[in-house]
């Protein structure tokens, strides 16, 4: 036990020892000299130099031995020249302004639309401008647009078809210049004020979820200004209590489709010039004449004398056992007839009445129609199928119209060719 303790300790020691004299090395460790210079010896010892490492960059010397033209102070002379430069190029900049401004101003008096240089001329304003904010609340009111005979229409193609039918644009309201470039080549070059306003206050006033960001007042077109593009059929429309601004836009689109000759709105209609009806119609405003709130009695004066009636009548059933004694009363004045089953092509004139869907035919239309000899026409449907919207039912009837006049001319044209070579 003894000789392993006397181990221990030994061992101990030694590693002790061990660990001082690496600790201090440094201290007792030996050079070696370069060389031994004695006190006698006059001779030159021949001692290597040590190399000096210069840390700073040749950059910084560089700088450090240029002198600074910074620092020195300019001559009175070179100040003088310099700010009478300077002052020479500020008031130019500042005769440039005025002088552009002036021509601005003078522009937008004048009502310009484009400048010498050919570009479009605009007013930017600011954020919920006093101005834009008057004109738009009075074009949501029909009474105020009414009033002023103005119409509010929403996207440059609707801008252009106004354009192309010769209606007169008061304002175009926009929040990019790059949008105007479907618009620009059909703009006058008088006569509009163009604003320039921010998305957000765009996106405001719009009736839909993603605005197009341009807006157009135009000058309500009058039905004796509207001149159609093509010649028209001898066929007119009677919208009958349509109180829905979608179905009124889409009976208006199919009309100038079909190319009736003008459409008669009776009182009761939903207004024509509602921002939805005008979108829905995709520009029949402006292709042709419309004449809104015609009471029955004003009616004979504004149809032909010659023409035929017809009222496209959901709620008829030609044929079936279903029918009420109303119903049995109503064929007995006015009857009712498949759409197909009629010649349209040895008949002069065609007007056709359409009703609303809520409201239905009114008994105005049937009276009117029965003094005239008018007929009901009825589009069979599959069974289960209650009935047509109105706009669709219109153009379902119109277009078999159409077909049937086209045939009947093409065949009047053939047969004096066929004659002559018989």
């Amino acid at each position: 036990m003894s000789n392993n303790i006397y181990r221990v300790t030994c061992a101990f020691i030694r590693q002790t020892q061990s660990f001082s004299s690496v600790r201090f090395y440094s201290r007792w460790m030996h050079r070696d000299p370069a060389k031994v210079i004695l006190p006698f010896e006059s001779e030159a010892t021949g001692l290597k130099k040590e190399k000096v490492i210069d840390l700073q960059p040749e950059i910084l010397k560089k700088v450090k031995n240029e002198p600074s033209t910074s620092k020195q102070k300019p001559s009175k002379d070179s100040k003088s020249v310099s700010t009478f430069v300077n002052e020479k190029k500020s008031h130019e900049i500042k005769e440039k302004r005025e002088s552009s401004l002036k021509k601005r101003k003078f522009y937008l008096s004048q009502k310009k639309v484009f400048d010498d240089n050919g570009e479009i001329i605009y007013e930017k304003l600011k954020e919920n401008d006093g101005r834009i904010s008057s004109l738009l609340v009075k074009l949501k009111s029909k009474k105020e647009r009414l009033k002023t005979e103005q119409m509010l229409v929403e996207g440059w193609r609707l801008i252009v078809d106004g354009l192309e039918a010769k209606c007169h644009l008061k304002y175009l309201i926009f929040s990019r210049v790059e949008d105007l470039a479907h618009i620009t080549p059909h703009l006058p070059r008088t006569g509009v004020q163009l604003f320039k306003i921010p998305y957000k206050e765009i996106e405001m006033w719009s009736d839909v979820e993603t605005s197009s960001g341009v807006f157009g007042v135009f000058e309500m077109p009058t039905a004796n200004n509207i001149k159609s593009q093509s010649r028209p059929l001898p066929l007119q429309f009677i919208c009958d209590n349509v109180r829905t601004p979608g179905n009124l836009g889409a009976i208006l689109r199919a009309a100038v489709g079909v190319g009736c000759e003008k459409v008669l709105l009776t009182k009761g209609c939903v207004d024509l010039w509602d921002p939805k009806v005008i979108r829905s119609a995709s520009g029949a405003h402006f292709r042709q004449p419309i004449y809104p709130s015609v009471d029955w009695e004003d009616m004979p004066q504004l149809l032909e004398p010659n023409t035929t009636l017809f009222i496209a009548d959901s709620n008829a059933k030609a044929f079936g056992n279903e029918k009420t004694e109303e119903d049995k009363m109503l064929d007995d004045l006015v009857p009712v007839v498949p759409y197909y089953s009629v010649d349209f092509g040895n008949i002069e004139h065609v007007t056709l009445v359409i009703g609303g869907e809520t409201e239905g035919i009114s008994e105005d239309s049937y009276k009117f129609a029965a003094n005239r000899n008018g007929l009901r026409l009825h589009i069979p449907l599959q069974r289960g199928v209650d009935s047509l919207n109105t706009g669709m039912a219109a153009a379902v009837i119109a277009f078999e119209v159409r077909k049937q006049f086209i045939q009947a001319w093409t065949k009047a044209k053939l047969e004096p060719q066929e004659m002559k070579v018989s």
